[in-house]
């Protein structure tokens, strides 16, 4: 195998120099043939429209990508081809709200070469003295629009998952056992990132990560909604303050607008309620808990700002529709 590093470039000596090398969190989004909602898209647009960044590492696209099949996008304006846009696998330093440092790996899934370039960020997490890797997914589920969402947890090191206020649970690509038994194995396709974490965990690196389960009729929309579920969860285990409330509002405008198409939309609203009652079935059983390590839920923060903000935003100006809040 060629060498993994030269499947990268530094951007900035300074830059670099200037980087803290303790108890640093590498945050990594790679969506792929599966993304569904586009939530990881949409974290990692947020992330980077929010939050004060610096890039640190550029990846060589032309040795991950196939462009055959990932074509770029392409600007004609009737004569010339103004622009094409190749896009990127980057490695930036991030600093949240509290100003804590952090990294995050953003681009797409690569179609070509994953081992070697699992290597080459095992390469980077040692030489950036990485404390632990968390990864964002989400995957398609037959769940409604309507409840909480839920979330898959997983794992190189089960102590991982012992965190307050989470369960420990199969990750994907297996089933819950009874009475504590181990699940039994079955074959998906896999993605980058769990080669990453596989591959990670053998080289002593502790790695998780969240797969959020997005309503499967929603597959193909932007569903802000799982998005938000994922930065709250990677910011609990990252011990991050990441920015959420204005996410929270991207994500109550496009409830607002789901549930306008509903009513116009007979046969996905019978799909959905039949999905809740399914769900609340399972619920009742307890056989719902099962499926996610976690139900998506604001935190007490997150509310109070939300209010503060709604109220500040209407002054009292209250409309009659109680939709049009």
């Amino acid at each position: 195998m060629r060498d993994p590093r030269d499947l990268y470039r530094y951007e900035d000596a300074e830059v670099l120099a200037a980087v803290p090398r303790t108890g640093l969190t590498l945050v990594h989004a790679l969506p792929g043939l599966v993304d569904a909602g586009n939530a990881c898209r949409i974290a990692s647009t947020y992330l980077r429209d929010e939050l004060r960044h610096l890039r640190l590492v550029t990846f060589d696209m032309d040795e991950l990508l196939d462009y055959r099949g990932s074509r770029p996008q392409a600007v004609f304006d009737g004569t010339s081809y103004t622009s094409v846009d190749i896009t990127e696998l980057t490695l930036s330093l991030m600093y949240d709200e509290a100003d804590r440092p952090f990294l995050f790996l953003d681009g797409p899934e690569p179609d070509l070469q994953w081992r070697r370039l699992s290597e080459a960020l095992i390469d980077l997490v040692e030489f950036f003295d990485v404390e632990r890797v968390v990864g964002m997914q989400a995957v398609p589920m037959a769940v409604p629009h309507t409840r909480p969402i839920g979330l898959i947890a997983h794992a190189n090191d089960p102590s991982l998952l012992g965190r307050p206020g989470a369960r420990p649970t199969p990750a994907p690509g297996t089933t819950p056992g009874t009475d504590g038994e181990e699940g039994s194995e079955i074959v998906v396709p896999a993605a980058f990132g769990a080669l990453l974490e596989h591959q990670l965990g053998r080289a002593d690196h502790p790695a998780m990560g969240y797969a959020a389960q997005i309503p499967h009729y929603l597959t193909r929309t932007d569903f802000p909604a799982g998005a938000l579920a994922l930065l709250r969860r990677v910011s609990d285990a990252a011990g991050l303050d990441l920015p959420l409330v204005h996410l929270g509002d991207l994500t109550d405008a496009a409830t607002v607008a789901l549930q306008g198409t509903l009513e116009q939309n007979g046969e996905v609203r019978q799909i959905v309620s039949a999905l809740e009652e399914q769900y609340d079935s399972l619920s009742e059983g307890g056989a719902a808990s099962s499926l996610a390590t976690t139900m998506d839920l604001p935190t007490a923060d997150e509310i109070g700002e939300h209010f503060e903000r709604f109220l500040a935003d209407h002054d009292g100006d209250w409309p009659d529709d109680p939709r049009q809040l």
